[in-house]
């Protein structure tokens, strides 16, 4: 039998060396081989099939002794993430996300720029971006693609019941609400989130829908320089209807049982990232025979159209403690900066890529072509940080934080309007006293104020 050697580890416990108990055979054979064995984490499963089998065949044909553990997380690698450097355990790699900005300040990361060729510089200089992965001259990571956040509905449910696809907040509920009274009698509901972590679930969902709806970026408005989660009411709103008629236990559900619901017809509308849906559906849970998915823009409320976030993705962090990087680098730049191998993840619909190299030479897979909403739009911009991103380590907000707050209110337990001016209160009272104490500057950006 083929040895396998990228290793899939579904985490059950936030200590890294029983997290990694899976993968301890094959690491120790690599080494006593000789083998210098370079660990990367990641928590994206959509792709998982096809760099694993890249990961395999560089595994098995590089010539620089090399071996490449890559270890899939579920959804609580940030946890994990925390305790490996707490404990001295990090990998050599790890997958950007929230704790970069954590990290950061710490010099934690490798600025690459140093170790890149003329070449690699060339091919990734349309995803250097100022302050988000290229900062103070120092790039810490190359997000090869992008992804939005979207709508995605069941088109065979939405035609079996005569809906237009919502492009407002009311017709989305309206939309929810039809389809769970029309169609509960048969296990169907109408909307669900991922509201197991209410950060996990809410910052992929209802916070992008906001920023699209009122110009705020987490509850931050770049004109003032000051919170005001205010405009979230409405939304609110609307968003507990949906979940409190919806379907049943949406506040025990992770992303995955999620999808595999939508994908049995189960679930009318959820909203989740372009990047990883299309793959969901051909690899990890296929469409049920006769439903049909669709992706659309995220219904707003109101006329005003504003910007919506979008993020690089899937750019890796090189641990500066690694004590390979020299054998990580090889390794990374050989699978993840490979242009064959990023044209062929985009043209299967593993990902949207952001490489121009890539994007002039590829054909656009089906899924792209039938549902362009799927694509970068003219009007998802890249947010300036708040001072809550900017200055993790010191911005910290005593109680529930904007997304448990949400959940709360969404869930009923607790009042809305009281909840929320709480929370504007609260978020102000750290920003005011972090500029009092010169931690930084008030945080203006004219050219993201609300109209």
């Amino acid at each position: 039998m083929k040895k396998i050697t990228a290793v899939l580890l579904i985490v059950l416990a936030l200590i890294p060396s029983l997290a990694f108990a899976g993968g301890a055979g094959e690491d120790s054979s690599a080494e006593s081989s000789g083998k210098t064995v370079i660990r990367l984490w990641t928590n994206d499963r959509h792709d998982a099939t096809f760099w694993t089998e890249k990961v395999e065949e560089y595994n098995a044909t590089n010539t620089d002794n090399i071996e490449l553990s890559y270890e899939i997380y579920t959804d609580n690698i940030w946890q994990a993430v925390d305790m490996a450097f707490q404990t001295g355990e990090a990998p050599d790699i790890v997958k950007y996300d929230m704790y970069f900005d954590k990290y950061i300040l710490d010099g934690r990361f490798v600025d690459l720029l140093p170790y890149m060729t003329d070449e690699q510089k060339e091919l990734t200089e349309a995803v250097w971006y100022e302050g988000q992965n290229y900062i103070d001259g120092k790039l810490y990571f190359i997000p090869t693609g992008n992804t939005c956040l979207r709508l995605f509905y069941n088109k065979t449910i939405f035609d079996r019941l005569g809906l237009e696809v919502p492009e407002t907040l009311d017709e989305m509920v309206n939309a929810a609400v039809t389809i769970t009274n029309e169609l509960k009698g048969e296990g169907i509901y109408g909307f669900a989130c991922n509201l197991k972590s209410a950060s996990n679930g809410l910052k992929r969902s209802l916070e992008p829908q906001v920023e699209r709806g009122t110009g705020l970026r987490l509850g931050y408005d770049f004109g003032t320089g000051t919170y005001d989660f205010t405009p979230y009411i409405p939304y609110l709103e609307g968003w507990s209807t949906m979940i409190q008629q919806g379907f049943p236990g949406s506040e025990s559900l992770d992303i995955d049982p999620l999808r595999s619901q939508f994908a049995a017809g189960k679930i009318g509308m959820y909203m989740s990232y372009t990047h990883a849906e299309p793959g969901v559906y051909v690899n990890q849970f296929p469409m049920a025979e006769g439903q049909e998915w669709g992706c659309t823009y995220l219904p707003i409320d109101g006329d005003q159209l504003y910007g919506q976030y979008f993020t690089g993705t899937p750019g890796f962090l090189f641990n500066k403690d690694g004590e390979n990087f020299d054998a990580a680098w090889k390794a990374y730049t050989a699978i993840f900066l490979n242009v064959d191998n990023l044209r062929e993840h985009f043209e299967q619909g593993f990902g949207i890529s952001s490489i121009p190299a890539v994007l002039e030479t590829a054909d656009m897979g089906s899924d792209y072509v039938n549902n362009p909403a799927l694509l970068k739009a003219d009007d998802d911009v890249m947010y300036p940080k708040t001072p809550e991103e900017e200055y993790a380590q010191d911005f910290i907000v005593e109680g529930l934080d904007m997304y448990n707050t949400f959940g709360a209110i969404i869930a009923g337990q607790l009042d809305l309007e009281d909840g929320i001016a709480d929370l504007t209160k609260r978020y102000n009272e750290v920003n005011e006293r972090l500029i009092s104490q010169g931690v930084y500057e008030r945080i203006i950006y004219p050219e993201f104020a609300r109209n």
